[in-house]
This record gives structure tokens, C-alpha cells and sequence, in this order.
């Protein structure tokens, strides 16, 4: 079974990538607001976002989803 936590992984790779929350909303065109929900599971991110949101961080798909159990 996938493990997705998106939401945490998302922070996470933000914070790895040295952004905050509105230098990386700002980049992709989201507001912070926006961001800050996908980051703490209030919202899922379209996956247009997500394709913009792994570019931006230099990532796969794969990694950001999670791993297999």
C-alpha cells in the first residue's frame, strides 16, 4: 500500500528546497493560503500544482507521494 502524505512531504521538500511558504506559492502562481492548506491537509493540490510544485523542487512524482509499506 502507497503511504501518501502528501501534505507533510510537500512541507518538507519546501523547507529542504530553503522556500517559504509564499516564495514557493508565489513561483507556482497559488496564494500562500492555497499552499499552506495542501501543506497541512485542509485541501488536496490539483495535479497541475503537483507537477509545478515537483519541478520546483527538484523531485520526482514518485518521491513525493511516499514509499510502498
Amino acid at each position: 500500500m502507497f503511504k501518501m502524505e502528501i501534505g507533510k512531504n510537500l512541507a518538507a521538500y519546501r523547507r529542504a528546497a530553503g522556500l517559504t511558504q509564499k516564495q514557493a506559492a508565489t513561483k507556482i502562481h497559488v496564494s500562500r493560503q492555497c499552499l499552506g492548506n495542501w501543506e497541512t491537509g485542509r485541501r488536496q493540490p490539483r495535479i497541475e500544482d503537483i507537477i509545478l510544485l515537483c519541478r520546483l523542487y527538484g523531485i520526482s512524482l514518485d518521491q513525493l507521494i511516499g514509499t510502498i509499506d
